[in-house]
């Protein structure tokens, strides 16, 4: 059954649009969606659930596609009756991702869903003994409707296209077969498979919105594969460090294809192009193709303002009121939100959050240490997001007191990307300074950092840098390197 329509009222980019007259708005069967903020639900439901059976719930991807960040919505289960919801804070769409199939959010949207276990697996069995062709589509699609259902929301629920579109993934000889292409004759492999693709998916019987869809899926596709020359050149480690920089230098983002595409005309490309490409990536593209006056172009800049102001509000620095009046009033209402949040103060807090000292990022790790001066100090670099760093800092209550006792001060740092309520909460549950900062660890400059966390630092009394750990080791495996330093 198809997800309930609602076309809605969108005054403010068509006056927009008016003000762009050379990019003509193009005739989408996807429907725009209200700008303002609000919650989106999914109330889920298990079919053939049977009381008392253990079951793990749908698992998902983490989508940090929102304003205020945080991979993860709000989670509640039930056990007993097989029923689970979901809930993001959103203020623009938002594309929640089960593994392997999408639910797309608007603001307020409520989407029932109800899943066939049964019905899933015939679907998941035929999905994979059947070769990708336009031939397996409407059989998929019957075992589709009756693994999942949804009802309500702002869009028509994608259902599987079972088709070969662009190759992506890369395979050994893929890569050996693009290895010497330049980054134009790479440009053009991409542009004609998306060409091909987009003829294949014609021939399909859709409706009107899931055609549409399909067809700024591909345009995503597209603009990501040819923005993957190097990762498809380096994944089999074919080249040598000497022969990269020569193909790192073609590599820009300017497509002469670019006007030819569709995603960028109305807000309905954001559907389909604010997964793996990314909000600043979107915006980049389209200014590299002088495209950012578009009616996509100029609410992405809105948005990356908006997120300026945000991050600044996350981390807690100052953000005078005259900036938040100058956004649209969605941003204003979830840049307050989380001003409010974040004031929220616990008596009984076990941790302090601090404020990072004045400079640029990369002053504020060696102005942190130097205000613990004779202690021994422990930086431990996390998100809400990361289980490792959960299950490092649970770990490490077990022996924190000692460490304390002995002279050991706890620092944590984490950025923008955790969610604000999850910050608290371990601020309350784990003694030490807590820091929140506004860029990403990389301007921080961190000793021994290669892009991943937990990244754990620990200094001497006389502040001098002795172990730099990635990874959660263990606590007694941590223990040893305290050894070290007491």
């Amino acid at each position: 059954m198809k997800a309930r329509e609602s076309v809605v009222s969108f005054t403010f980019m068509l006056a927009f649009a008016a003000c762009v007259p050379s990019f003509a708005q193009t005739s989408s069967a996807l429907p725009m969606w209200e700008r303002k903020s609000a919650p989106a639900v999914i109330l889920g439901r298990v079919l053939d659930f049977k009381q008392g059976e253990k079951y793990k719930f749908p698992g998902f991807w983490g989508n940090g596609a929102s304003l205020k960040g945080g991979h993860y919505p709000a989670i509640t289960t039930d056990s007993i009756h097989g029923t689970f919801t979901f809930v993001w804070d959103i203020c623009y769409p938002l594309k929640h991702s089960f593994h392997g199939w999408d639910l797309w959010l608007c603001p307020g949207d409520t989407i029932l869903l109800d899943i066939d276990r049964g019905a899933m697996a015939d679907y998941e069995a035929y999905k994979k003994n059947t070769p990708a062709d336009s031939i397996t589509t409407e059989r998929l699609q019957e075992l589709w409707q009756r693994a999942v259902h949804t009802e309500g929301g702002t869009v028509e629920q994608p259902l599987p296209v079972h088709f070969n579109g662009l190759v992506r993934g890369y395979r050994k000889e893929y890569a050996e077969a693009h290895l010497h292409d330049t980054f134009a004759e790479w440009q053009e492999v991409c542009w004609r498979e998306y060409q091909e693709a987009r003829q294949r998916l014609d021939l399909l019987t859709l409706s009107p919105a899931q055609q549409a869809y399909q067809r700024l899926g591909l345009e995503e596709d597209y603009v990501c594969k040819r923005n993957e020359f190097m990762f498809c050149k380096t994944s089999w480690g074919l080249l040598t460090d000497e022969e990269k920089p020569a193909f790192e230098q073609q590599v820009t983002l300017r497509d002469p294809h670019a006007a030819e595409l569709t995603f960028y005309r109305d807000m309905t490309g954001f559907y389909a192009l604010s997964d793996f490409f990314g909000e600043k990536d979107m915006l980049d593209y389209l200014r590299a193709n002088n495209l950012q006056d578009s009616p996509l172009g100029h609410w992405l800049q809105e948005l990356e303002v908006a997120h300026a102001v945000m991050t600044r509000a996350k981390a807690m620095q100052p953000v005078e009121e005259s900036e938040i009046e100058a956004l649209a009033p969605e941003y204003q209402t979830q840049i307050r939100e989380m001003q409010a949040t974040l004031r929220q103060q616990a008596t009984d807090s076990k941790g302090i959050r601090r404020e990072l000292p004045e400079g640029e990022p990369h002053e504020w790790l060696p102005k942190i240490v130097a205000e613990h001066k004779g202690r021994i100090v422990f930086v431990d670099f996390w998100a809400t997001w990361c289980g490792p760093c959960r299950q490092g800092m649970k770990e490490m209550e077990t022996v924190k007191k000692d460490l304390l006792a002995r002279g050991v001060d706890f620092i944590y740092i984490t950025d923008t990307s955790s969610n604000a309520d999850a910050w608290l909460d371990i601020v309350g549950q784990h003694a030490g300074d807590h820091y929140i900062t506004p860029t990403g660890f990389g301007d921080l400059q961190i000793p021994g950092y290669d892009n991943a966390i937990p990244h754990y630092l620990i200094y001497d009394r006389d502040g001098r840098l002795v172990k730099f750990i990635s990874g959660w080791p263990g606590v007694e495996e941590m223990m040893k390197e305290f050894q070290t330093v007491m």
